[in-house]
């Protein structure tokens, strides 16, 4: 049997797909992500009813979707295996999630929810993110869905591969909109300094 062993020039590698792509999908996802925020306080400016009624949006299933698509075999396909290509991987998850995450601190902190519907909204991330960490599991033998993705994408059966995601979408999309409703009508609260419960609608 082979020995395994960690080479300084595997770890470099590993330092350069790490640090190099978190810097480009920081700024590049952060940067997007201040655009979008500022976006929607205009949006919400100019249509203050439509603060609460967003709060069904499930940007998060969305999100799930494109981080399956950055993650799948046709970007491999596309760029080869390799270094180049484990960092755009590696930028793309990171600038999707600083997109999301820089979007919804900023509409946060413009226009604050409750507690009970900030609760809600973080267990509506994790139970999509479950979705993703399930098929994950899955693809080292944990069941589910995993395995038949995975055996899809090496026989180069990409349609039932789809087959697959698009069920892992759907289920995470079924949470995230249920989630997302119990969120829209969780009890309000006034502000934070006793401002009427309208001006902290849950957003994000």
């Amino acid at each position: 049997m082979e020995d395994l062993n960690i080479s300084m020039a595997a770890v470099l590698t590993h330092v350069l797909i790490t640090w190099i792509p978190w810097i480009v999908g920081i700024v590049v996802g952060g940067g997007l992500g201040t655009l979008c925020g500022l976006g929607l306080r205009a949006f919400f400016s100019a249509s203050p009813a439509l603060r609460r009624p967003l709060v069904l949006l499930p940007w998060r299933t969305l999100v799930l979707g494109l981080l399956m698509a950055v993650w799948s075999p046709f970007l491999v396909s596309l760029l080869w295996i390799g270094p180049i290509t484990g960092g755009v991987m590696v930028a793309g998850s990171v600038g999707l999630l600083a997109l999301a995450f820089t979007t919804t601190l900023l509409v946060e902190h413009w226009y604050p929810s409750p507690l009970g519907a900030r609760l809600i909204g973080g267990a509506r991330t994790l139970a999509v993110a479950s979705g993703l960490i399930a098929a994950g599991v899955g693809l080292l033998g944990g069941g589910g869905l995993g395995p038949i993705i995975l055996d899809a994408a090496r026989l180069v059966k990409y349609g039932l591969m789809w087959r697959g995601l698009l069920v892992v979408l759907a289920l995470a999309l079924g949470l995230d909109l249920l989630l997302g409703f119990a969120q829209f009508v969780a009890p309000q609260q006034t502000g934070r300094h006793g401002e009427p419960a309208t001006d902290s609608a849950p957003v994000a």
